[in-house]
């Protein structure tokens, strides 16, 4: 008998990365998740305060998109004004 590709039992197998964060990096990741669309959602679970578990394949993105947010967030004195 030959499912061509389709599972008989509705088992579905992702790869995740399980991310340790504080409470506001994780803020920011279920925001920039919030804004995407449906198969472009990179959160898979929120897990606790401090993990949340994403698809592997988004890592790299993720982590560029957090830190581009936080430097958004980054106060930098003006030196030519101290």
């Amino acid at each position: 008998m030959s499912y061509a590709g389709a599972d008989p039992y509705g088992v579905r197998v992702m790869s995740g990365t399980l991310i340790s964060c504080d409470s506001a990096a994780k803020q920011i990741i279920l925001h920039l998740d919030e804004g995407r669309p449906g198969s472009h959602k990179f959160v898979m679970r929120d897990v606790d305060d401090s993990h949340v578990l994403v698809k592997s394949v988004f890592v790299e993105e993720l982590d560029g998109l957090v830190q581009a947010e936080l430097e958004k967030n980054t106060y930098i004195a003006d030196p030519a004004a101290c």
